[in-house]
Order: C-alpha cells, then sequence, then structure tokens
C-alpha cells in the first residue's frame, strides 16, 4: 500500500519530520530514501492508534 495515499495519514504526518540525514525534511515530502523508514514507524503508529 501506498501510505501516502490515506489523506487521514497524510494529516498525521504533516507536521512530522524525516530523522534520516541532517536535513530533517518533511515526511510528506522526504529528500531521501532513508525517510522510508521512518515513514513506514509512523504509519505502525498511526494504525495503532487508529486500532484503539
Amino acid at each position: 500500500m501506498d501510505y501516502l495515499e490515506d489523506e487521514e495519514f497524510e494529516k498525521y504526518i504533516e507536521n512530522k519530520t524525516c530523522r534520516g540525514c541532517y536535513n530533517h525534511c518533511s515526511l510528506l515530502e522526504p529528500n531521501c530514501n532513508r525517510s522510508k523508514i521512518f515513514i513506514k514507524d509512523e504509519y505502525e503508529r498511526y494504525l495503532d492508534m487508529k486500532s484503539k
């Protein structure tokens, strides 16, 4: 699944930043491949939160 096709998830991560390098890009507009793991982690947290 493409995480960013979920509009609610987009709102959830709109203020979250990537920690993959010193740029700390928005997870909505990542500039490197390292951000994928952080987006996946946030998606898992989002699903956990949504199921509660």
